[in-house]
């Protein structure tokens, strides 16, 4: 693979970003249902328990990753560690 310019690497990487929350999101969607979670009564949200979000947000990364070129791995996989700071 040729290297990408600044420009063209940024917006890979946004498209990345946007795989990920989108894969994350259904992730979470599919645990609520199939455990049953139910809105929190202080703030009306729906919350996956944090070692299953764990789980949830690293099957989101390598899914990421194995939708781009192996080439591309270790700049998805710098950015990943943003991503799950930021999940």
């Amino acid at each position: 693979m040729s290297a990408l310019d600044s420009t063209q690497e940024e917006l890979f990487l946004g498209i990345a970003y946007a795989l990920f929350m989108n894969r994350l999101h259904v992730l979470r969607l599919t645990e609520v249902v199939r455990h049953g979670i139910r809105p929190n009564s202080d703030d009306g949200n729906m919350e996956v328990p944090d070692p299953l979000d764990g789980e949830l947000k690293q099957q989101a990364v390598e899914y990421v990753i194995k939708c781009f070129p192996g080439t591309f791995g270790k700049r998805l996989r710098a950015a990943a560690d943003t991503w799950l700071s930021l999940s």
